[in-house]
C-alpha cells in the first residue's frame, strides 16, 4: 500500500476520504452532471447497521448532458430545469 500519487486514471482501485472524492470530481473540470447507479449492497453489519454499495458513475461533460442524461430512468429536477433553460446542454 501508497500513498504516492501515480494518477487516478490506471484503473486500479483508489483508497480516499468521501471529501477528497467530491473535491477530485469537482475539480474535474466542466463537468456539470453525472449518471449514476447503485449496482450492489455489500453484507450489512448487523451491530452497526453500516453496509457497503458499489456505484457506477459517469462524468457528463457540458455539451453532452442532455444527450446522456435522457438515457437515464430519472433525471433531477434540478439538472431538468438546467437543461430546459438551456444552462447545460
Amino acid at each position: 500500500m501508497t500513498d504516492e500519487y501515480t494518477g487516478f486514471d490506471n484503473g486500479e482501485w483508489h483508497a480516499v476520504t468521501l471529501g477528497s472524492f467530491i473535491c477530485l470530481l469537482i475539480d474535474a473540470g466542466h463537468d456539470p452532471a453525472v449518471c449514476f447507479r447503485v449496482v450492489e449492497d455489500g453484507p450489512h453489519n448487523e451491530e452497526t447497521g453500516s453496509f457497503t454499495r458499489r456505484i457506477e458513475c459517469i462524468l457528463v461533460p457540458d455539451g453532452m448532458v442532455k444527450e446522456n442524461a435522457m438515457l437515464c430512468k430519472r433525471i433531477g429536477k434540478t439538472l431538468q430545469a438546467l437543461i430546459e433553460g438551456g444552462v447545460v446542454k
